[in-house]
Formats: C-alpha cells, structure tokens, sequence
C-alpha cells in the first residue's frame, strides 16, 4: 500500500505537469490543483501508513523522496515554462531545483556508502512550505482578477522554501562532511 500511494504520486506528476503543458486553461490549472493536493495527501500517508502498519520497506525508503523530487521539479519547470512562474520568483524555482538534484545525488553517493541521511524536521517543514506555494502558483492562474497579494504571499512561501531549501542542504552537507573528508 504504501509504495504504490509513492507510484501513484509519480503518475499524478506526469498527468499534472502535462495538465499545465499540454491544455494550459482555467480547468486544467484547477485539474492540476485538486490533483497536487492529492499528491500531497499520498506523501503524507505513504510514510505514515509504512511506520504505523510496520511496513517500512528498502524500496519505499528510495521510492519516496524520488516521487517528490519528480513532482516538485517537474511541476516548477511547467509553471516556469507557461510564465505562471517568471522575473524574479525564477530564482527560488532554480534553488528548489538544484537543491533537489543536489541532495539526491548527495543521498545517492552517501547510500553506496552505507551512510543514511535522515530527512530532518526543518526538510519536512520545507516541503510543507513548498507543497503550499506550488499550489498556490498552481491555483492562480483559475483565480478572477489574480489578486495581487495572492501573488506576494504565494512569492514569499517560494522564498522562503528556497532559503528553507538551502539551509536543509548546507545541514544534509554537514551531516556528510565527516565521512566526505575522509574521501
């Protein structure tokens, strides 16, 4: 169950970011909200339901931070691509980005080594942030008259996720450094 809620998330990527590529209207936007907040949901109960029903598994341990990556990156890439990102909001979008690369292949080289990365109360409170204003950028476009305030709280969250993003990084870093200075 778990790990097919982590698939499911992968697949909901796929049709949201073709939803916003493909047919970028009002309905599609609000397709891809309703869709995301979805995927939200399966992030949230595919750890809860493993760690409750003692369902832990290797492959959901590696399947669930690559579901999030592909839905995080690949929606950002959309919303850039159609303007519904752009100017200045393109910086913390990039952040995000690269960070998510980073990390994973950080995560990647550390776990060839037998060291675990744990994913740390402030990551949570990141993706949290980030899910909120991905929405947010995703919801805009079906709202009459984008109201200009939506825009500068949703700007912030992006923000501030992307310093999130960067801090979360230097510590998944630091946790590392130990074992890459012996390298």
């Amino acid at each position: 169950m778990p790990n097919f809620l982590t698939l499911t998330r992968v697949l909901l990527s796929i049709i949201i970011t073709s939803l916003i590529l493909i047919s970028p209207s009002k309905f599609s936007y609000l397709f891809s909200f309703i869709l995301f907040c979805i995927a939200g949901i399966t992030d949230f109960f595919d750890g809860w339901y493993a760690r409750k029903n003692n369902k832990v598994s290797e492959l959901g341990k590696m399947l669930d931070p690559i579901a999030d990556k592909i839905l995080v990156i690949s929606i950002l890439i959309a919303l850039m691509i159609n303007f519904v990102l752009s100017g200045l909001n393109i910086i913390p979008a990039l952040i995000i980005i690269y960070r998510e690369v980073f990390i994973s292949g950080l995560r990647e080289y550390l776990g060839n080594k037998s060291i675990k990365v744990d994913v740390t109360n402030q990551s949570k409170w990141k993706t949290t942030i980030q899910f909120i204003s991905i929405s947010g950028f995703i919801l805009f476009p079906v709202i009459e008259n984008n109201p200009f305030y939506l825009y500068i709280l949703i700007s912030i969250l992006l923000w501030l996720s992307a310093i999130m993003s960067i801090s979360t990084g230097f510590n998944y870093l630091r946790l590392a450094s130990d074992f890459l200075k012996r390298k």
